[in-house]
């Protein structure tokens, strides 16, 4: 009799890790998306931070054209090689499509007056007092590896299938030679 009950009980383990196993493997990619998530995040950032870094530093830059022309091509295509590792990332690297570009100025100290270049801002004078801020923005879109949602009755609860995450890094603009 106890041969026979050993030869069941493992039956039942069997049983209970086919049951369980899918919802560990379940877990697991989850685990593995929210770290894709957080490393791509950092990316991104890290993405911005390059392209207005490189806004920043000069006013010579923000010239009357064709300057303004060739660094805000340049700031894009700086933003777009550092986050072309990524694994929705949508070239060219002159123009990415995912993650997508965005900058704005401003010429006062309070940041309240965010636009597009605008050549009475005065932004390409080295000795501006308060100096002309530079932000970029980039917009990417994540995809998950397993979507963590369900619908019910039409209503779609928990993470949807992608995630679009901005991250904004602002610089003041600088000479060295000051």
């Amino acid at each position: 009799m106890t041969t026979r009950n050993r030869s069941t009980e493992r039956g039942q383990s069997i049983v209970e890790f086919a049951l369980v196993l899918p919802l560990l493997v379940f877990l697991m990619v989850g685990i593995i998306d929210l770290a894709r998530i957080y490393t791509t995040m950092l990316s991104v950032e890290s993405a911005a931070r390059e392209a207005a870094d490189y806004g920043s530093f000069g006013s010579q830059k923000w010239a009357p054209a064709p300057a303004v022309t060739t660094t805000l091509s340049e700031m894009t295509r700086r933003a777009c090689i550092a986050s072309s590792d990524l694994t929705d990332y949508a070239g060219p690297d002159t123009a990415c499509a995912n993650p997508t570009f965005s900058y704005k100025l401003a010429g006062n100290a309070s940041h309240s007056d965010w636009q597009d270049y605008n050549a009475a801002m005065g932004c390409n004078d080295a000795v501006r007092v308060p100096p002309c801020w530079v932000k970029v923005t980039l917009t990417y879109q994540f995809n998950l590896l397993v979507p963590l949602n369900f619908e019910v009755f039409g209503v779609r609860y928990g993470i949807p299938n992608s995630i679009t995450f901005s991250r904004t890094s602002i610089f003041p603009m600088t000479d060295l030679s000051l």
